[in-house]
């Protein structure tokens, strides 16, 4: 049974191909942050809008679904080039804006504590509001990070019927999710990156896959004494909901990282 409601564990990848050339940069402003993110603006928001960051041979698609976006800088020092996509018909996209940043310095740490999609976080925000609340008591870093753990553990369900119909530029939003108290694996790591963030502790959103589940997944590397150890709400979810008992830090060798954020 646990098997069977653990393999449905569901994730999130954008694949495109087939690009064309058609170019217009008037529309859109694309910049780096001090913070090490990439900051896209523009003045005409339309469906099926994707940005691609590319650096050396890693790819990462993003969607486009507000006038101003911020994209994450996790990939080190560097050349970036951008590029904002349009989709024409099918995996084809044209090329509307691009730009080629350089980042020439890189902290591990502050990367993974800004808010950029698709962790995004405000000081003002109900992510960062009870993450506040939780941990008011606690004092040390490993305190706050299994406060944060037990709530979404304990508290958020997974949602079986929200990838029936689950778009394909999907990006989480972290105050629907406390809302309804449920997701899909791309939610809960996306609300426990945003809530630890908001505490300044580094945390990354991870997709790829777990050696017993057969689907694209989702879960977080969080810096613990120095050491990014992997932790998976989604699927300790389904062990704390089911009675069972569940070691929060997982091995290494049960993962394979594809894309991190």
């Amino acid at each position: 049974m646990y098997k069977k409601v653990l393999s449905l564990l569901f994730g999130f990848v954008l694949l495109f191909s087939s690009f064309g050339q058609a170019y217009a940069s008037a529309t859109y402003l694309i910049s780096m942050n001090d913070n090490q993110t990439i900051n896209i603006s523009s003045t005409s928001i339309n469906n099926g809008l994707r940005v691609l960051v590319e650096k050396d041979d890693q790819k990462y698609y993003y969607s486009l679904g507000s006038s101003t976006e911020s994209l994450p800088l996790q990939l080190g020092t560097g050349k970036y080039d951008v590029k904002v996509l349009e989709k024409v018909n099918g995996n084809k996209y044209k090329v509307l804006s691009k730009k080629s940043l350089n980042l020439n310095k890189f902290d591990e740490k502050e990367a993974f504590l800004t808010s950029a999609q698709p962790v995004e976080w405000t000081k003002n925000g109900q992510e960062a509001k009870l993450a506040k609340d939780l941990t008011k008591d606690l004092v040390t870093d490993r305190e706050k990070i299994e406060a944060l753990y037990d709530y979404i553990v304990k508290n958020i369900s997974y949602d079986f019927n929200k990838i029936k119909g689950l778009n394909d530029d999907y990006v989480p939003n972290n105050e629907d999710t406390l809302k309804t108290l449920s997701g899909i694996c791309y939610d809960y790591a996306s609300l426990f990156g945003a809530m630890l963030r908001s505490l300044e502790i580094p945390t990354k959103l991870v997709k790829g896959y777990k050696n017993d589940l057969s689907t694209y997944h989702a879960w977080n590397e969080v810096l613990i004494d120095e050491n990014w150890v992997i932790i998976d709400t989604t699927y300790d979810s389904a062990f704390v909901n089911a009675n069972r008992n569940v070691s929060m830090i997982k091995l290494n060798s049960d993962y394979n990282k594809v894309r991190e954020y």
